[in-house]
């Protein structure tokens, strides 16, 4: 933008072409899909509204659309808006996430995941309005969309009784591009090249879009293609701890960890993405539309474990940490300690596709009406593969903490020679899931145009029907047989360790080889006493599950004032009946053998969710808010499996284990309460304020308890319902462009925002604490943009939180402390076509440090992939 020197912009019209279907979601009953007229209406309202404006572009112009629909809309939301069709500074949707007030993210195996809102992860994922989910599971795996199909993503703290139901922290709804978005002709390319420290290497990404509308005798018609393929690796390293336990001999209470270990990840993953929309207007009442979304992820992995027993006895030596009771180091001589070599080798492929089709007819100046058809098909499968050697080393020592984690060494012992090792046992392991749905529905709008008490009533109807399936192998554990071959007499069988990045102590030993395992099968089988092919599956995890789902709402729009003030609010009811059959196997011990019974449990509920909304104008930059609902959300499907998996353990390398499900649990629900304050003081300049409140019934839980069936004991994980909970906290957000400084100064930008959370959850009388729930987290976004040039540097941070509550059933909770991001991008605009875009992902190393209920109890300490990126962007 070209400023004349005494600093004033001429006022002319703001470019809207990125902003019209932006706006959207400030309409008030959000019908199933997005539509480019009414969004047309509400920009030009709120530019008009707002003065004398200037065309704005980029990093301001996507700031100032995310600015009016967070204004506009009548619930409490966060939107990130791309700076042009498709151009956002991030790879995916999840990373994209952990800059919105409220929002944490844990990034790891190569990119963003686990997102969490305001510590909740119960939330329901869309795209473009409508349920999209990722096999088995109730949401979508948000780092599978990337960002160069989007046009923006909508966070809803709070949900009108027009959203699709099903998640008590919020919605998260993806937006991609229809070719009515734009003008005319559109055409975009990106090439993308990244560095990964860690695992060395350059890997590379692609995608384009291309659309076009254009008139004809039947109307108007609108096309839109997009792809994109990614490959990326990644490195992380683990050092870790084992839980501590008590010292046996010790003159006094002592407790240190009996193993240590490293555990190095490197996978490579293949996604390829691709999204197109058709659009037909055949008058300005009518439009038809079809559109659809795939993806695919080949995700190649492999683990290498290694287990360093400390040996404990009476020839152990040990030091404690300064002022604990905690072993800091030992050294133990001629007690040939457990020492485990391992390779876990899980390949993943799965898929999703979406198709939908949709009409809106403007019967009249009162009433719209709109359908919507929607199909969705997901699919999973893994193998995973794990093979244990041995080793006997007559001495280890060992230090808990040292250059941030678990070191050790063996004196006098060479773990690169793999005539030190021996085969142990071997994990022949599969598993599959599927899941389908189709989902129909129809809204109706009656607006009078008239500034009365009422200014607009919504209903409409909602029919669904899922499936879901799940299994995996049974008995995939198998002993060392007698007369294993040596380890170093089999081909491409062993293979050296990854390198690591710091010091902590064993640098390197023979571990299997991944590739080997994969390609040879059926020889490992036969080593271990078991015929070729997989083993068939296990009836205790194997469950089919339909959900069917009819749902109704009615929402009213008014208005009226107060004194001087204008109010604005919404009132509804969503009223859901959902009924569920499961189908699995429960299982009765005769004569110490399990036998499948099978079981089909048929289950349903009626849940009315009522939802207020109060929006008064108090200045026209001054907002207050006041958002009260009640939500539901469902149990995930596995939770649902009545069978219980008995894993016997043995061989010293895992202890008897079982994991079973629970067909009887209720959904989660969740009344919630939301109050802000909101100062617009500037086209991109805010300050806000929000109060908010869950209050939650039947929350369920995942907790390890100690079972004994059969006559061993085994450490089991169930759901389970718990009687309520609560959770509370207030955001702060600040976002502002200084314009007004002098020079090159005035193209300096402020994002800032800031979350503080309390909660609990009440179990048979006792306070627990949220799992994923940091007190405290906040991001800082610097931003520039001024003439070819704009960058940004992004600082996020999390307070320590839960990872998992009473850990392995020993009495104390995993305790992950806080974690610290740094990002930076700088893109230089070569021409209005062209751009070149330099990224630096984790700038400042972060490390991830969990521990063992007290800080000097550690577990794990990981150190991730330092990501360069080098984007070129060429559009039309």
């Amino acid at each position: 933008m070209n400023t004349p020197a005494n600093g004033t912009v001429p006022a002319r019209p703001f470019n809207l072409k990125m902003t019209v279907a932006a706006l959207a979601a400030a309409g008030i009953v959000t019908p199933a899909s997005v539509w480019a007229q009414d969004a047309q209406g509400a920009a030009e309202r709120e530019q008009a509204s707002a003065g004398p404006t200037v065309v704005v572009t980029g990093v301001r112009r996507a700031a100032q659309s995310a600015q009016a629909i967070k204004k506009n809309s009548d619930e409490v939301i966060d939107s990130i808006v791309a700076e042009e069709a498709g151009k956002f500074p991030d790879k995916n949707v999840a990373e994209i996430l952990g800059r919105v007030s409220g929002v944490q993210i844990r990034r790891e195996y190569g990119e963003a995941a686990n997102v969490v809102i305001r510590g909740l992860t119960g939330f329901v994922t869309l795209l473009n309005g409508r349920e999209v989910y990722t096999s088995r599971d109730r949401s979508l795996y948000l780092a599978d969309i990337p960002t160069t199909m989007l046009q923006r993503v909508d966070v809803y703290k709070t949900q009108g009784a027009e959203m699709v139901e099903g998640g008590t922290a919020g919605v998260i709804d993806v937006r991609t591009a229809r070719p009515f978005d734009f003008a005319g002709f559109n055409a975009s390319m990106a090439g993308r090249v990244e560095n990964r420290d860690k695992s060395k290497t350059n890997d590379p990404q692609v995608s384009g879009t291309i659309s076009n509308r254009w008139k004809g005798d039947f109307g108007e018609f609108g096309a839109l293609l997009g792809l994109s393929y990614q490959k990326g690796h990644y490195h992380d390293e683990v050092t870790w701890n084992s839980p501590p336990t008590a010292v046996l001999g010790a003159a006094s209470p002592v407790t240190g960890p009996n193993d240590l270990g490293h555990v190095l990840y490197e996978g490579k993953r293949d996604r390829t993405a691709a999204n197109w929309a058709f659009q037909w207007r055949p008058s300005k009442a009518f439009e038809m539309f079809a559109e659809g979304w795939s993806t695919r992820v080949d995700h190649d992995a492999q683990r290498q474990f290694f287990v360093a027993n400390q040996g404990w006895g009476p020839n152990s030596q040990y030091t404690l940490m300064p002022g604990t009771n905690q072993v800091a180091a030992v050294t133990s001589t001629n007690a040939n300690p457990f020492t485990l070599s391992s390779t876990q080798a899980p390949n993943d492929d799965s898929e999703t596709h979406q198709g939908a089709i949709g009409a809106r007819w403007k019967v009249n100046d009162d009433w719209t009406v709109t359908t919507e058809l929607a199909r969705t098909n997901s699919k999973w499968k893994q193998d995973f593969p794990i093979l244990d050697l041995l080793a006997s080393p007559p001495t280890v020592s060992g230090e808990t903490y040292r250059n941030g984690g678990g070191y050790f060494t063996y004196p006098n012992y060479d773990m690169m020679n793999p005539a030190n090792y021996r085969m142990h046992t071997f994990f022949d392991q599969w598993s599959n899931a599927h899941g389908a749905s189709n989902d129909w529905r129809a809204d109706a709008t009656w607006n009078p145009g008239s500034d009365g008490l009422i200014r607009e009533i919504g209903f409409g109807v909602r029919l669904a029907e899922r499936n879901a399936s799940y299994q995996h192998e049974s008995n995939g554990q198998i002993a060392p047989p007698a007369g294993l071959p040596a380890v170093g007499s089999l081909s491409g069988f062993a293979c050296t360790s990854f390198p690591m990045a710091n010091d902590y102590g064993l640098a390197s030993w023979v571990t299997p080889c991944a590739g080997y395992l994969h390609a040879n099968m059926d020889k490992l089988r036969q080593l271990y006493g078991r015929a070729a092919g997989r083993q068939a599956a296990d009836p205790y995890s194997l469950y089919t599950n339909q959900e069917d789902t009819s749902a109704i709402y009615g929402k009213t729009r008014f208005g009226f004032t107060v004194g001087a003030v204008p109010v604005e609010g919404t009132a509804g009811v969503r009223v859901v009946r959902t009924k569920l059959d499961v189908n699995g196997f429960s299982g009765e011990f005769v004569n110490g053998v399990q036998v499948p019974v099978p079981v089909n449990q048929k289950t349903s509920s009626t849940d009315a969710m009522p939802n207020l909304t109060l929006k008064a104008m108090i200045t026209p930059q001054v907002i207050g808010r006041f958002n009260a609902g009640k939500a539901i959300q469902r149990p995930a499907f596995a939770d649902f499996n009545p069978g219980t998996t008995y894993n016997n353990g043995g061989g010293g390398t895992v202890d008897p284990t079982a994991n079973g499900g629970n067909p009887n649990l209720k959904p989660v629900e969740g009344t919630n309460y939301d109050v802000a304050g909101e100062w617009y003081f500037a086209p991109t300049g805010s300050l806000t304020a929000t109060l908010f409140k869950h209050d939650f019934k039947n929350y369920v839980i995942r907790r390890n308890t100690f079972e004994t069936v059969n006559g061993i004991r085994y450490l089991t994980e169930r759901p389970r319902n718990v009687e309520g909970g609560e959770l509370k906290g207030i955001e702060l957000a600040y976002r502002q462009f200084y314009d007004w400084l002098p020079g090159w100064l005035g193209g300096f930008g402020l994002e800032a925002n800031y979350t503080y959370m309390e909660g609990h959850l009440m179990d048979n009388g006792v306070k627990n604490p949220f799992v994923n729930m940091s007190r405290n987290a906040f991001n800082i976004v610097a931003l520039y943009e001024r003439g070819p040039w704009s960058g940004r540097l992004a600082y996020n941070y999390r307070s320590s939180y839960v990872d998992t509550y009473n850990y392995r059933g020993l009495g104390f909770d995993l305790i992950v402390d806080p974690i610290k991001t740094a990002d930076a991008s700088i893109t230089y605009k070569i021409n209005d076509k062209l751009g070149i875009t330099l990224d630096v992902e984790n700038l400042n190393d972060r490390t991830y440090h969990d521990y063992h209920g007290i800080a000097s109890n550690p577990r794990d300490i990981r150190r991730y992939d330092r990501v360069v990126g080098l984007s070129m962007r060429w559009k039309m």
